[in-house]
């Protein structure tokens, strides 16, 4: 290559906006790296920069915008000119990955503070250094986490979103500028009202009705909602203590008491946390919705747009369906009733048995299987052909790497894991013909006169009304999209895979039915 007429990148990057925001930092890496490729009288044809983007991820956009180019049948550059190899990449597996591929495409990676021979002890050398940098990064991450632990045992704010109640104040410890956590006094305020009022013993939902229903918000402007009063009730910060989790190892928690001034003193705080746990309440427990009730996730609410959940009340003897808006937020944001959960049920199962589940439409979803099945037996052949010849591919491909074997340009170690790479991919190919045939065999078009569809229509009925929850569940789905309440109106759309005859654009999922029913007045 004559570097006297070479064409080059230039790629900087810093990993912290702390850094980014230096003189020294990405203007000082771009100015020295120009000046370098003017005194060699290269061509910086462009510049990539990554700005507070971590060395040991390959997720860098610019970064992967170069390789991207560099991967092109003729590439615009020769070169990548950065200012330390650790620059490129801290990790060596990234660092051969990429290497290996660039050199492939004539393209080197030069680092202008580190000068390297092209022979094998410049290589040695170029290794010795990407595993010293990536012996830094690791025990860099190790001592960032020494180091925050030491902070939090002194009582040090580790940095986060300080809870509401507290600001974070810079104060000198020695040569350096610690964290502490500051009572903000107007908002402490709040946070004392919604202890009290937990001790008094309103429920989370009421102290969050309460609040929006005075016009209050949180710092970010909007309505409080349980999660939010939750989340305070249960952080012991409250108490001056600063409690903090290593995110890697969630088990090793460190708490130091006394390190800021308290807003709720330890007895409350302990207090509010028994009666928490004893308080009996209106819930929405995800799971038992989920796998207990019949409509959920179907259900929305017209009225704002939200999901409508099961939840329970007194003990689990009754079952509502209620708008997310409504217990989150309280009836100032939505005004929908809660419905019983059996017999908006019960309404349900009987409409979809009277106006779905009936002969005409169980002839018209069998029209459409038969419809299905066709054309898959008579697309299986081309598919399968196609499969063979890309197996036929790869093995020609396997073939031509065991003659660079053979004849020496390469040895086995080199080509191995493409050979092993090729035999996988032939056995998946082999694998999904063995599935489209297998499936073939299966695939029969189903005929049924009159006389048989009847039945048929009843064991379908049947299955909706005695088959397991997770049976009818899945049953329900197969039929109805979504239901859209609006008491005492329930707006039902149904959704039936039906091929629709004679129409220039067939689609397999048509709205059969998209209409109002008139109230249930006992719902």
């Amino acid at each position: 290559m004559d570097e006297l007429k070479m064409n080059v990148v230039l790629y900087a990057r810093v990993s912290s906006e702390k850094q980014a925001e230096k003189d020294l930092s990405l203007p000082a890496q771009l100015k020295s790296l120009r000046d370098y490729a003017l005194r060699k009288e290269w061509t910086i044809v462009h510049e990539y920069v990554d700005a507070a983007e971590s060395a040991r991820s390959a997720d860098r956009p610019q970064f992967q915008e170069m390789i991207a180019t560099a991967k092109q049948k003729n590439p615009p550059f020769q070169a990548i000119l950065v200012w330390k190899l650790n620059r490129f990449a801290r990790n060596r597996e990234d660092s051969i990955i990429f290497k290996s591929l660039l050199r492939k495409k004539g393209i080197q990676v030069i680092s202008m503070n580190e000068k390297f021979e092209d022979n094998a002890t410049g290589k040695l050398m170029e290794a010795i250094v990407e595993a010293m940098d990536e012996f830094y990064s690791a025990n860099l991450a190790q001592d960032t986490v020494r180091g925050m632990r030491e902070n939090a045992s002194r009582g040090y704010w580790n940095g986060g979103r300080e809870p509401y109640g507290y600001n974070v104040e810079k104060i000198q410890v020695g040569k350096n500028l610690k964290n502490k956590l500051k009572v903000v006094p107007q908002e402490a305020e709040l946070i004392k009202r919604i202890f009290a009022m937990c001790l008094r013993g309103n429920g989370i939902k009421g102290v969050s009705k309460e609040l929006n229903r005075e016009g209050l918000r949180r710092r970010n402007g909007k309505p409080w909602n349980i999660s939010t009063i939750s989340y305070i009730l249960k952080n012991e910060t409250y108490t001056g203590t600063v409690v903090w989790r290593d995110h890697k190892n969630k088990s090793q928690i460190i708490k130091t008491p006394n390190a800021h001034e308290a807003i709720i003193d330890k007895n409350s705080y302990e207090r509010a946390q028994l009666l928490q746990k004893q308080r009996t309440r209106f819930v929405i427990p995800p799971r038992a919705a989920s796998s207990d009730h019949l409509l959920s996730t179907m259900l929305k609410c017209k009225k704002c747009d939200h999901s409508m959940a099961a939840c329970g009340a007194k003990a689990g003897k009754y079952h509502y369906y209620t708008c997310q808006s409504y217990v989150k937020m309280g009836p100032g944001h939505c005004n929908q009733k809660l419905l019983n959960a059996e017999k908006l049920e019960a309404f349900i199962v009987k409409t979809l048995k009277e106006r779905v589940l009936t002969e005409e439409n169980v002839k018209k979803f069998l029209l459409f299987v038969n419809e299905e099945v066709n054309l898959f037996v008579k697309d299986y052949a081309a598919k399968i052909a196609s499969l063979q010849a890309n197996i036929e591919e790869k093995r020609e491909r396997r073939r031509k790497l065991y003659n660079t074997i053979e004849t020496g340009t390469l040895n086995y170690s080199d080509v191995a894991p493409r050979i092993k790479e090729l035999n996988d991919e032939i056995d998946l190919l082999a694998a999904e013909i063995q599935e489209i045939e297998s499936q073939k065999t299966h695939q029969e078009p189903i005929e049924l006169t009159d006389e048989e569809i009847r039945p048929y229509v009843l064991d379908l009925k049947e299955t909706l009304m005695t088959g397991s929850i997770v049976e009818r569940k899945s049953f329900m789905r197969t039929f109805i999209k979504e239901i859209r309440i609006d008491y005492p109106k329930a707006e039902v759309e149904y959704t039936i895979p039906l091929r629709i005859p004679n129409k220039e654009t067939p689609s397999k999922e048509e709205v059969l039915c998209m209409y109002q029913i008139g109230s249930p007045n006992e719902i």
